[in-house]
């Protein structure tokens, strides 16, 4: 009678495992429904960290944790010597970003132009006049901005 109980009750355990798994399964599967935005259909907001900029989130939630989003600098904005807790990768959309690690010359970044920025690495991105700068950034963190100096404008 012993044996039975505690096969039944190692069934029982069993069969949950089994529901667990094949609810994570299928939460995984859900996960990889492809997503398809015509620009014209992404939704941009009022950056909340820098004054005239804006923001699309693509995926994650830059408050919390990793995201990917496109950025947008109005042509002219600058954004001050400053620095992020966590690493960031960057692709110029459009415009051109003069952009310059602490100590280092200002480079020109035009479309396609990449970055790799180590987390608290102090540099400045203006946007050259004439054109918004548009940009991809990827964190594997939430998204913050420290400023070294004055607080980012709008020229």
């Amino acid at each position: 009678m012993k044996k039975t109980a505690v096969v039944i009750v190692a069934l029982f355990i069993g069969l949950g495992i089994l529901a667990v798994a094949q609810a994570q399964q299928a939460k995984t599967e859900a996960a990889k429904t492809a997503v398809v935005w015509p620009a014209a259909e992404i939704k941009w907001s009022e950056s909340p960290a820098v004054k005239g900029a804006k923001i699309a989130v693509l995926w994650g939630d830059p408050k919390m944790g990793q995201y990917g989003a496109l950025k947008s600098i109005p042509a002219g904005g600058t954004l001050g010597m400053h620095t992020h807790t966590e690493d960031q990768k960057v692709v110029i959309v459009s415009g051109t970003v003069l952009f310059a690690l602490e100590g280092s010359a200002t480079k020109e970044l035009g479309t396609g132009s990449y970055l790799y920025i180590p987390g608290g690495t102090r540099h400045k991105a203006d946007c050259k006049p004439g054109a918004d700068c548009i940009y991809f950034e990827e964190q594997p963190g939430p998204s913050d901005i420290k400023f070294s100096e004055q607080t980012a404008t709008r020229k």
